[in-house]
């Protein structure tokens, strides 16, 4: 009788532990689990892994770039001279999302948010989705997706977020004065604040737009041509007498020869309607240098040019970049104070739990 009395008992035990034991595999798996803190704030390994899928791809491609090795079975497990893919990942994952979490800080003790949880942003991104929707319905502009998933979302609510604590760091922690702006100009206003050169060049230019249903079948005939016309300038031939030597009286096609001057009135006209002509142009082509042959989509047509002249034109003054100016220097104080914030931060590894996230 008693020993029935212990199988009764034994077997009343055993559901409750098994009900303990599932509970405890649940909560272990639900992605809550802490992995980590950065000054008392917790990372779940859920958002955890989410970051570390993120750096899937740059970690195949810098194993590719640097040690010639293809991403295929076992990439992750295996060392390569001294570097473990998986291990790389997840250092450049935490490191980011330390990074996130010092920003979030940031922004609750400057009163721009409520939380820095990982509850806090999916509460965050809720909002906004149904944002999106009310607008939608009441006929109301947004912009992008009616609907933001959350790497999507991140990127969004991060990047307003930063521009909300640069305006408010940079009066007191960030110290922008203006003495220290008027110097940041004097540094970069030769690679930042230079006006448009002034350029006169030569340009030779053949549609190669067909019928009206955008056929383009003379295409590769008329690159043929571009392709030679190049070669004749190359060997010192002028514009005129290339096209004078190449353009067939059967021909589909009509070379145009034009003198064409880009300069800062102009400029943004030539950065719209020629983008690729334009970029070149500006990349300091030489004066007497011919281009090779540009394709120029917009305008459906292929283009040489050969710069005449170009005409230093100063400087843009400092009163007309003094908001881009300091945004330049907001941008790189911001990432030094960051930094040193990210150094002196309290982070605590829960190292039991984060050796057994893997990456698959």
């Amino acid at each position: 009788m008693k020993f029935t009395k212990r199988i009764v008992v034994a077997m009343t035990i055993l559901p409750i532990v098994g009900v303990i034991v599932f509970y405890a595999s649940v909560r272990a798996d639900s992605g809550q689990t802490s992995i980590a803190m950065v000054n008392g704030s917790v990372i779940t390994s859920q958002e955890f892994k989410g970051e570390l899928d993120k750096q899937r791809t740059s970690v195949i491609d810098y194993f590719y770039r640097t040690k010639g090795v293809n991403y295929g079975k076992n990439f992750w497990e295996t060392d390569y001279h001294g570097e473990n893919p998986e291990e790389m990942a997840k250092q450049r994952a935490l490191d980011e999302i330390i990074r996130l979490k010092i920003e979030l800080e940031l922004a609750e003790h400057h009163g721009l948010i409520q939380g820095t949880s990982y509850e806090d942003l999916l509460h965050e991104m809720d909002k906004e989705n149904k944002r999106r929707l009310a607008a939608v319905k009441a006929r109301e502009p947004i912009y992008g997706p009616v609907q933001l998933d959350e790497s999507a979302f991140m990127t969004y609510y991060i990047s307003k977020l930063r521009t909300q604590l640069k305006e408010s760091l940079s009066e007191v922690e960030l110290n922008v004065t203006e003495d220290e702006l008027k110097r940041h100009y004097e540094l970069l206003k030769d690679t930042l604040f230079t006006q448009e050169d002034r350029i006169r060049f030569q340009k030779i230019s053949v549609s190669y737009k067909g019928d009206a249903q955008g056929s383009h079948a003379n295409k590769p005939s008329i690159k043929k041509r571009m392709d030679a016309i190049k070669l004749l300038l190359d060997q010192g031939k002028e514009m005129d007498q290339a096209i004078s030597e190449l353009q067939g009286k059967n021909d589909a096609f009509m070379l145009r020869f034009t003198e064409e001057d880009l300069n800062k009135d102009n400029a943004g006209t030539y950065f719209k309607s020629q983008a690729v002509l334009y970029s070149v142009l500006a990349d300091n082509l030489g004066v007497n240098q011919v281009s090779s042959v540009l394709d120029e989509t917009m305008q459906g047509e292929y283009v040489l040019v050969k710069v005449v002249a170009r005409e230093k034109t100063g400087y843009k003054n400092y009163e007309e970049s003094k908001r881009n100016v300091w945004r330049n220097y907001v941008d790189a104080a911001y990432g030094d104070y960051l930094d040193k914030l990210i150094r002196e931060a309290k982070v605590d590894i829960d190292e039991s739990t984060y050796k057994k996230i893997h990456i698959h």
